[in-house]
């Protein structure tokens, strides 16, 4: 009887572990990747992903050089990262409305901060805050690296707390939107249009945030914020400063990043 006592304890903790897996639905999946990505959980651990591959609530997703990647939300949202960048899905989840009164609400997993400590200690502007009032349904994203083009889903359409993607510089929320969001580098401060509209050198680091269809709006760190509309662009400096751009930048004329819904394997 010892002995039947000492096999049963394990695969109940097995069987209780599988039910847990069971239940942690999928934030979305791959459905393109050209080059190499990965994707870094929660709590370390790191996989090569794969077109097919599931992406989870929590997890980090990093491009390689030359590599694109297109995920697809339970919501119907994509987002297509562009190459070398660092994106972290930092709580999702989609229900329904349907399915509201059927599923109780799940503990969202823990997020572990892949800036470091230095990130955590920057200001959150009050949109990225929604996630203590908001209902079953949320999107919230960080960017922490590199850029994506991002076309909305179902989240965030009715109640605007519902999403919002933040960076080390502002938070951007959305109002049913095609967007592109990528942090400034060396090139993207070269370009015509930003170098003329921005001091020289002082746009390394900054957001740039355009708009091809819908709205967003654009807040720094200090609770400042912008409203873009369609064909509408942004720059918001280190500092916070935030500068509307004339046109369009050069650099995403010359490198568009491609509609993620319409393109493919």
């Amino acid at each position: 009887m010892k002995a039947l006592r000492i096999l049963i304890a394990p695969l109940a903790l097995f069987a209780g572990l599988a039910a847990q897996l069971a239940q942690a639905a999928p934030a979305g999946e791959i459905t393109l990747l050209t080059g190499r990505g990965t994707a870094t959980s929660v709590d370390g651990a790191i996989r090569t992903l794969a077109k097919g591959d599931p992406v989870y609530s929590g997890e980090v997703v990093n491009t390689g050089a030359s590599s694109y990647l297109n995920i697809k939300f339970a919501d119907d949202g994509f987002i297509l990262l562009r190459p070398n960048s660092r994106f972290q899905i930092e709580n999702f989840a989609y229900v329904k409305p349907e399915d509201v009164a059927k599923k109780p609400v799940q503990p969202s997993a823990p997020v572990i901060n892949p800036a470091g400590p230095a990130a955590a200690s920057k200001p959150m502007a009050p949109v990225a805050q929604a996630s203590e009032s908001a209902s079953v349904s949320r999107a919230f994203f960080r960017l922490l690296k590199g850029g994506f083009r991002a076309v909305s889903g179902l989240v965030g359409h009715v109640d605007r707390s519902e999403y919002s993607v933040s960076t080390p510089v502002a938070t951007i929320g959305i109002r049913g939107t095609d967007y592109v969001v990528v942090m400034c580098d060396q090139p993207c401060a070269g370009d015509d249009v930003v170098g003329n509209a921005v001091p020289e050198g002082k746009a390394v680091d900054g957001l740039v945030v355009g708009v091809i269809s819908g709205g967003v709006f654009v807040e720094n760190n200090a609770g400042k914020g912008t409203e873009l509309g369609e064909n509408q662009y942004l720059v918001t400096l280190p500092d916070g400063k935030q500068i509307r751009l004339p046109v369009e930048p050069k650099f995403l004329r010359v490198d568009p990043i491609p509609n993620p819904k319409n393109i493919c394997q």
